[in-house]
């Protein structure tokens, strides 16, 4: 059991972690998401909430889980109009910290339906090729104007898609929601990765997997081919199966 509780604290990596922590030991396997995770990789933006991925099964688990350890239920005088919710895929369920601040959870199969089940990602060691640990050094230390950057390895371990896996998950997110009123949101997410990430030790092209690379490349050069690309490999992952259905 964790003893920690909801008392007001701030937004900030001690927060990430022990929310964390908290679902990990409800049994309850998690990935952080959103534009905090986009910090961790030292991307430099806005950030309004703590998001998670879960297994689909466990959302209303790990809900209960933060509503029982002091994160406030939403209510009607919160701001929840926040201009995140409009211009990408609200969260299945979230909770608040503050009025404008929240803890959102995701279900894997809304944002990470191409990697394995949570529950069957090894965690006890650092050699998954779709995780890395918050703290792993190959992340940015934390720079001003750059991100947060790296988690401290003193906090409780946080997990993370790793680069690669998360570049691939935002080119199927953006396939399927090709045209809707969240495109334009997975391509700025891509370009920051090409802008801030591509190229270190934690992502290059040539470790995307092959359907998605030219597409990838092409964005990464303004090649106007990029949305033939991008018409190719949504016809490709079609037929393959691996585009899922847009949450209502």
């Amino acid at each position: 059991m964790t003893d920690f509780h909801f008392g007001g604290q701030p937004l900030n990596n001690d927060l990430v972690a022990s929310i964390s922590h908290v679902l990990r030991t409800a049994g309850i396997p998690n990935l952080l998401w959103g534009n905090y995770l986009l910090t961790v990789f030292g991307v430099p933006t806005i950030v309004d909430d703590a998001a998670f991925v879960v297994p689909d099964t466990l959302i209303e688990t790990a809900y209960s889980t933060l509503t029982d350890i002091g994160f406030i239920p939403c209510a009607p005088s919160f701001n929840c109009a926040r201009p995140y919710t409009r211009r990408c895929p609200p969260p299945t369920s979230h909770l608040h910290i503050d009025d404008n601040l929240a803890v959102s959870l995701h279900r894997k199969s809304d944002m990470l339906w191409a990697i394995p089940d949570l529950e069957d990602i090894d965690i006890s060691r650092d050699a998954d090729p779709n995780v890395v640990l918050a703290c792993d050094r190959r992340l940015p230390p934390p720079i001003p104007g750059r991100g947060r950057g790296r988690f401290s390895s003193g906090l409780d371990a946080v997990w993370i898609p790793s680069a690669v896996r998360y570049c691939e998950a935002l080119i199927l997110l953006l396939c399927r929601d090709y045209g809707s009123a969240y495109e334009d949101y997975w391509v700025v997410l891509l370009t920051y990765m090409l802008e801030f990430v591509d190229g270190t030790e934690l992502l290059d092209e040539d470790r995307l997997g092959e359907e998605y690379r030219p597409f990838y490349r092409a964005l990464g050069q303004a090649d106007p081919k990029m949305y033939t690309n991008l018409d190719a490999l949504r016809r490709g992952l079609s037929k393959g199966g691996l585009l899922s259905v847009r949450p209502d």
